[in-house]
């Protein structure tokens, strides 16, 4: 732990443990930088408790930004010194990895085997997006970049047994490369290179205008589908050249729901949620009144699929609003209010959502009804964007 950050500056609220016998859960961490208290949260039974496992990039109010992981009772903060985005974790629980958000360039790396922490820097006239993946056999890390000179969206390829140094990249066929996920593997597919899913923002910038979007009247947003060799295999473009599609997540039968980010005005807002599956000509939006997307400022910010749920949570923080819907219809189940509500993750198990805010909070939800379950507050802690449940 940073010795600039006392066990005073995390306090836990209580209030909604153990709404029910069904729901009540147990979590056996300490996660209170110095201090032994416990945190309390769900399990589907007392004679069964489940621990969280989970990581985020943060900002504390004390020492800046940091990497954040809770796991078992040996909570965790590591200083990165620039915003990070999102964390991922190796299949093998080695490594831990947290990615700059843009325009900023370095990889954190946390070797959870030795103990060690170290940077890896991107190439010269590259920066991050945010956002990485581990091939599902772990040999392989990659990450989407930035070659803003050339205008141009690329994933770079890592070697995690060799200090994550870059071994190659590929182009990502698109603008603004921000989020990646696999395709499920499948019986003529290699272990190490599965079908990747690019979203394609189409938005540019350099950082030399930090957080200005260049682009915002020819931008060209998409998402695309790559092979192992880094080939463009399939390529879809949104309705309207304003949907910047940035997160998005794979079910396990395939299926991909994206969320975007509209870029004209807000009370103009596109559907800004859909699902594809390969080898349709178009993206299918959600089922929902065209009035909600105003309402949700033209903002997605995080998107999960449940294994084992019919089911997606997908965040909009400018509504500081936790939305539910079915994966086999595109239908809306429930709305939740959470304030600055944005990463999600789901357990690989449970039926349940994980949801963290920049206002502090971390909150469960009954993945297939919405309903809260639990939820606290972290005083001096801001959640990032996305949240990762990494056991």
């Amino acid at each position: 732990m940073p010795d600039d950050i006392s066990k005073d500056t995390i306090t836990v609220s209580r209030r909604h443990f153990l709404q029910s016998a069904s729901s009540s859960l147990l979590l056996g961490s300490s996660f209170f930088l110095g201090s032994a208290r416990p945190l309390l949260a769900a399990t589907p039974s007392e004679k069964s408790p489940q621990t969280l496992h989970l990581a985020s990039s943060v900002k504390t109010d004390t020492a800046g930004h940091q990497l954040l992981t809770l796991q078992g009772s040996q909570p965790n903060m590591q200083k990165s010194g620039w915003r990070g985005h999102q964390a991922v974790a190796s299949p093998d629980g080695r490594f831990l990895v947290s990615v700059a958000r843009r325009p900023d360039a370095q990889l954190l790396i946390e070797d959870i085997k030795s103990g060690q922490s170290y940077f890896v820097n991107a190439d010269e006239g590259r920066h991050f997006y945010g956002h990485g993946l581990f091939t599902p056999d772990g040999r392989w890390f990659y990450a989407p970049e930035n070659d803003y000179d050339a205008v141009r969206g690329a994933i770079g390829r890592y070697d995690p047994q060799n200090n994550f140094k870059k071994v190659a990249e590929w182009d990502s066929h698109g603008v603004g490369p921000h989020q990646i996920a696999f395709l499920p593997l499948t019986n003529t597919e290699s272990k190490a290179h599965p079908i990747m899913v690019i979203a394609n923002g189409g938005i540019e910038t350099h950082p030399d205008y930090p957080r200005i979007k260049l682009n915002p009247e020819t931008m060209q947003p998409n998402i695309s589908y790559i092979n192992g060799n880094g080939e463009l295999l399939e390529q879809i473009e949104p309705p309207h050249h304003q949907l910047s599609l940035r997160h998005l997540d794979v079910a396990v039968d395939g299926q991909v729901w994206v969320g975007a980010q509209y870029q004209g005005e807000v009370f103009e807002s596109q559907n800004l949620i859909f699902s594809h599956r390969m080898g349709n000509p178009s993206l299918k939006p959600v089922e929902a009144a065209n009035t909600l997307w105003p309402q949700l400022r033209g903002y997605i910010a995080s998107v999960s699929c449940h294994r084992t749920s019919d089911t997606v949570c997908i965040t909009a923080p400018r509504d500081n609003s936790v939305t539910f819907w079915q994966r086999s219809t595109g239908r809306l189940i429930k709305t939740q209010k959470l304030t600055d509500c944005a990463g999600t993750c789901a357990h690989p198990e449970l039926p349940i959502y994980y949801v963290s805010s920049g206002n502090g909070d971390l909150a469960a939800f009954d993945a297939g009804s919405g309903k809260k379950i639990w939820q606290q507050s972290f005083a001096g802690i801001h959640w990032d964007n996305h949240l990762t449940w990494i056991s």
